[in-house]
């Protein structure tokens, strides 16, 4: 049976997100975009509408914005339940835990025992060794490797290509960069 889902925000990250559903063989109903402005209005071909509780009630959200503060904001403003996806191509322990309305893209690897929080993005590529802890409202970019026993706190931000060290503990809302190569 294909599944109903809704996308909140119409930017980059929906694109990706939106390929995802489709991926999974879903079909989705609407695009909510609060900055809609122009009737009949579409994103990649589907209706976009601003959020209305009543509209596609059935259907399952993901809320498609990078921005972990807007992605928390929104959870307490929309009233549809929220979908977790997985793409196909990802490689997910059986023994790892995800929360909803996370998203875990293309060629990630969740290892086992790890627990990942609500409204959480693990981009493509990225590593999550075993039994790491991720809060909510995390944003894991592409090609991060996250080692063992590691400990990810709410609101956190890991730019691509960061390596976080075995049993490290990021504080909650930290911005992650990549260090900075020094070239003559």
């Amino acid at each position: 049976m294909e599944k109903s889902y809704v996308i909140y925000g119409a930017g980059g990250h929906a694109k990706v997100v939106i390929d995802l559903v489709l991926e999974h063989e879903g079909r989705i109903e609407c695009v909510f975009d609060d900055n809609v402005e122009e009737e009949n209005a579409t994103f990649m071909g589907i209706p976009v509408l601003k959020y209305d509780s009543e509209s596609y009630k059935d259907s399952r959200l993901i809320i498609a914005i990078g921005d972990n503060k807007v992605r928390k904001a929104l959870t307490h403003k929309l009233k549809h339940n929220f979908a977790t996806l997985i793409h196909p191509k990802a490689s997910v322990s059986e023994f790892a835990l995800i929360g909803k309305g996370t998203v875990v893209l293309a060629n990630a690897v969740i290892q086992a025992e790890v627990s990942i929080g609500d409204h959480t993005i693990v981009n493509i590529g990225a590593c999550v060794d075993h039994e790491v802890s991720i809060s909510d409202f995390v944003h894991i970019g592409p090609m991060v490797y996250i080692g063992g026993a590691a400990l990810i706190k709410n609101g956190v931000k890991i730019d691509p290509g960061v390596i976080v060290l075995r049993n490290t503990e990021i504080a909650e809302n930290s911005h992650i960069t990549p260090l900075s190569l020094v070239s003559e």
